[in-house]
């Protein structure tokens, strides 16, 4: 059988869809130069998915016919071309197929919008949580963010390795007044570099009252997208992306468990976690309001997907209506909280400056006898 030539026009339409990148998954090697010696040239090879020969590599009976066929080719580099072709049984068609579709989609995707659309300001927030600090993957937070993109390497950095989550309100307040309010005041009214923040990506790890904190210094002016981390995930760089491909809970339970005319009201948020009276016992007096948000089953893995959060927000939002108008606006709102990441930052952003009373966080302290007051959010 003579081999067809592949005709100009459909290698052109292949270096533009790959963007002359390789397609093998995870290698997206540039093969318009040479990464050593940096000389440039066309270092591409044009592979086939389906054998070009029924006696090649995933050859079959339309090897012939599809020789020449734009969707049975792929633009590789060397290396990664010998790799499926040494071992076909480890990159069947369909394989290669999927990584094919997925690259050029890619970059479709890419290069589809204007430049500041797909922008974003990163803002990685990172406390030390007892003496454990988990540090947030720049790649992974990176890769959570597509299709946009990092304005530049800077962005916002709030990093505090010797927090003391043992210490006195007082001084929750004051860490977070200094180091969380300030920061961030500065970036939103000045930007970065003199370039006004247009959107914000949020990473962080922190104790829950200092994540409402956070939330409640953004607010909703700036247009903003909060990632979780996601546990037993096999691929480190894809630990902070949405796992949207999943079945997941879009239902909360919202309850009353005890109703008075005080205006000290507990607002239990149970999503990580169950949260039972014996964890605020020592905050509970003869006449508080008991209110809860919570799951079928509280569990560290609930949050998956940000319709999740976004439902999360609204009834979150509605409760708080609801609290203070049977409260009163001069109530007092201590959160007892058992969530994730992104809930928490949430908590803090729908916060109204003008409308909600008073609200607290409070801090789990197992060894102390349950839940304390700690933080004044607003």
């Amino acid at each position: 059988m003579v081999r067809k030539s592949i005709p100009e026009a459909v290698k052109l339409q292949l270096w533009v869809k790959s963007a002359g990148r390789c397609e093998f998954k995870g290698c997206n090697t540039p093969v318009w130069y040479n990464g050593l010696t940096l000389s440039e040239g066309n270092f591409a090879e044009v592979a086939h998915i389906i054998g070009s020969s029924k006696t090649g590599p995933r050859g079959t009976d339309q090897s012939e016919d599809l020789q020449i066929d734009f969707s049975n080719l792929m633009l590789l580099c060397q290396r990664c071309h010998k790799e499926i072709d040494d071992h076909p049984e480890n990159y069947p068609t369909e394989l290669l197929h999927c990584w094919k579709q997925e690259h050029e989609n890619r970059i479709e995707i890419q290069t589809s919008y204007p430049e500041d659309i797909h922008k974003s300001t990163l803002l990685l927030f990172s406390t030390n949580i007892g003496d454990r600090t988990v540090p947030i993957n720049y790649e992974a937070a990176r890769n959570a963010m597509f299709p946009k993109f990092p304005t530049d390497l800077k962005g916002i950095k709030i990093e505090e390795k010797h927090f003391d989550r043992l210490c006195t309100p007082e001084q929750w307040q004051i860490f977070a007044e200094t180091r969380i309010k300030r920061k961030v005041a500065r970036h939103l009214e000045e930007g970065i570099d003199d370039e006004k923040i247009r959107h914000l990506s949020i990473f962080a790890i922190s104790p829950m009252p200092l994540l409402m904190y956070l939330g409640r210094c953004i607010g909703d002016t700036v247009p903003t997208d909060i990632y979780q981390s996601h546990r037993n995930i096999e691929n480190t760089s894809r630990t902070w992306s949405w796992q949207e491909d999943v079945n997941y809970e879009l239902n909360y339970l919202i309850s009353c468990e005890q109703e008075d005319i005080s205006e000290i009201v507990l607002l239990k948020l149970a999503i990580s976690d169950t949260i039972n009276s014996d964890k605020y016992n020592n905050l509970l007096t003869n006449n508080c309001s008991i209110y809860q948000i919570t799951t079928s089953k509280p569990s560290p893995h609930f949050l998956k997907s940000k319709k999740q959060l976004e439902i999360f927000s609204y009834e979150y939002r509605k409760l708080l209506n609801q609290i203070q108008a049977k409260h009163g606006k001069n109530c007092q709102i201590l959160i007892l909280s058992a969530v994730p990441v992104p809930i928490a930052v949430e908590c803090g952003r729908v916060i109204l400056p003008t409308k909600d009373p008073e609200i607290y966080a409070c801090e789990y302290y197992k060894e102390q006898g349950g839940f304390k007051k700690v933080l004044k959010i607003n």
